[in-house]
């Protein structure tokens, strides 16, 4: 072989390696599945973690970010621990006069009354007055007891939603009498996560989940293949009853096994029946699946409070809300619109 051929050959070996290394790469690139980041922080009085997937890390990380600002931002107005809150206002001027507020608060306050009549009561964020006297944190002794009868019938009269008043056009709140307080807990973490996934979706993230104690967003593209989102076991912590596929949606759950203390073999809880002032003993967890996060925050309690038979019903009257109820004898009752959805596993003895 001449010189001249020996050049070409070494040319055209060179050409169809650099060729095959442009096509790994072009397939390398192709077949790039996105990346699924996790971030976390503590804010709400919970751990909240935000898991959006894609191929630009850098962006996915402004994005996050932006969303926990939205997070921190909210929780500052609608919290009932900030002085300055718009809670802590409304709280500290009850019987007096009207306090001027933020539009956020406001719409939250307003959607708890809406909960709070379709419940007939079962919902009312004025059970903020029972902060006065349950405490889920040890005393001197190290342990844990609830208030007496008599502690809980002094408060009673001041839980009553319907002495909320709203007006609109000035965005003020009102709590009629004096010594009445509210607390947004069961329903403001909806809303917060909520405008959180409404910012990550303006900075064009495409497929995220934003969870926040029992509260979850979830959203992706159209076409896109849903989440799998597991169900706790409501007496076996790290464990799961069943899934449920998500897409675009809201899933929020209520359970009596997140903040409790068990005194004489009795279990005290945080989610409170207004009409007892103790905890509710209809259920031991509820699950609701709805379009709008704010509903299924405060959807999950209520139905929690209300139990199997009256919540169900609820569940069912409905628009775009469906939900899972688990009773306190363990039986499982699941809305029609949620059982091609729902994978529920078979109890084990």
């Amino acid at each position: 072989m001449t010189n001249h051929k020996k050049n070409s050959a070494k040319k055209a070996a060179a050409i169809a390696a650099t060729i095959l290394v442009f096509t790994i790469i072009a397939i390398a690139i192709y077949n790039k599945k996105p990346s699924e980041i996790k971030y976390t922080r503590t804010l709400m009085g919970t751990v909240v973690e935000i898991t959006l997937v894609g191929e630009d890390e850098v962006r996915l990380n402004k994005a996050a970010g932006a969303a926990f600002d939205e997070i921190k931002r909210l929780e500052n107005l609608m919290s009932h621990y900030k002085e300055d809150s718009d809670v802590a206002k409304i709280n500290a001027s009850a019987g007096k006069k009207p306090a001027a507020i933020s539009h956020e608060t406001l719409a939250v306050i307003e959607t708890s009354l809406k909960v709070s009549q379709l419940s007939n009561g079962a919902f009312d964020v004025t059970m903020g007055i029972l902060g006065k006297v349950w405490h889920f944190t040890t005393d001197d002794k190290g342990e844990m007891a609830p208030p007496s009868k008599e502690d809980i019938k002094k408060l009673l009269p001041l839980i009553d939603f319907s002495r909320i008043i709203i007006d609109k056009k000035n965005s003020t709140v009102k709590l009629a009498k004096q010594g009445m307080k509210i607390n947004l807990g069961g329903i403001a973490k909806g809303y917060i996560i909520g405008k959180a996934a409404e910012v990550l979706k303006k900075l064009d993230i495409k497929r995220g989940i934003i969870h926040a104690g029992g509260d979850m967003v979830v959203f992706q593209e159209a076409g896109s293949p849903p989440w799998l989102i597991g169900i706790q076991d409501p007496r076996q912590k790290d464990k799961i009853i069943g899934t449920i596929k998500a897409s675009n949606t809201a899933v929020a759950t209520s359970g009596d096994y997140e903040r409790f203390f068990i005194k004489d073999g009795r279990r005290y809880h945080h989610i409170m029946d207004p009409d007892t002032g103790f905890p509710a003993d209809k259920s031991t967890a509820v699950t609701i699946v709805a379009d709008d996060p704010t509903m299924a925050d405060a959807l999950s309690t209520a139905v929690f409070i209300m139990g199997p038979d009256k919540g169900m019903k609820l569940i069912q009257d409905l628009p775009g809300v469906e939900g899972l109820i688990i009773g306190t004898d363990g039986e499982r009752t699941i809305s029609s619109g949620l059982k091609g959805k729902v994978d529920i596993f078979e109890k084990r003895n």
